[in-house]
């Protein structure tokens, strides 16, 4: 088996994994239409059976998706303001073959996320505002702090499959779609541009520290060139 995204620029495969978001909308009969100057927070109006709602999509090749706590976690960045959550995530991070679609109220979300950021605080970890917070899709039983809150495909199925191949077909003009379609933002989806600030060592330290419930210098990282 083999990475399929593998040699794509991280613009083409967030582009491709948002398109691939709304397909799996529409296949469920919902109309999108883009609400302007939000960038990579991806926020949609989204509408069926003549109801409208607030969306937004979210992308992950880890099965982990993110949104910021505000104010000590009382409030959440860009969740807040949606009815809806969307996300788009490969079936496998080492070898994804397929896209999978999911879409959530926007409470259980928030009800998850609460649950994470309580116990990920509780447990005397850091979490930083207006940063993004990681939950798992899948259920995580490793009964760590940052298990909270995870296993919401449990209650939610995926509403579509998308084949990344089939993704793949067009794939050149849909980068420079991608390219016209971001716009200056704040970046929400960590890693969704090559031009991403570098990761230190010391971020990459807190970062593994929250996902394993471990403090950082229990973290060991070796970089080879």
């Amino acid at each position: 088996m083999v990475d399929r995204l593998k040699g794509l620029s991280e613009t083409v495969k967030w582009h491709l994994m948002v398109q691939a978001a709304k397909r799996g909308a529409e296949a469920e009969g919902y109309t999108l239409d883009r609400v302007p100057g939000r960038g990579l927070s991806n926020i949609w109006n989204i509408t069926k059976d003549g109801k409208t709602q607030k969306a937004s999509i979210r992308t992950t090749r880890d099965r982990w998706f993110a949104f910021p706590p505000l104010e000590n976690g009382a409030k959440w960045k860009t969740l807040d303001e949606v009815e809806v959550v969307i996300v788009a995530a490969v079936d496998d991070r080492d070898e994804p073959e397929n896209v999978e679609v999911y879409i959530f109220p926007a409470a259980e979300v928030r009800k998850r996320f609460d649950a994470a950021f309580a116990s990920r605080t509780g447990a005397g970890q850091t979490v930083r505002t207006n940063f993004g917070m990681w939950v798992s899709l899948d259920h995580d039983a490793r009964n760590i702090p940052a298990s909270a809150g995870s296993g919401i495909i449990d209650k939610y199925k995926a509403v579509a499959v998308f084949p990344i191949p089939d993704l793949l077909a067009g794939a050149e003009p849909a980068a420079a779609a991608a390219l016209e379609e971001v716009e200056a933002d704040t970046v929400e989806d960590m890693g969704a541009l090559d031009n991403d600030p570098p990761l230190t060592i010391a971020e990459a330290k807190r970062r593994l520290a929250l996902t394993f419930g471990v403090t950082p210098a229990n973290i060991k990282i070796t970089v080879e060139a």
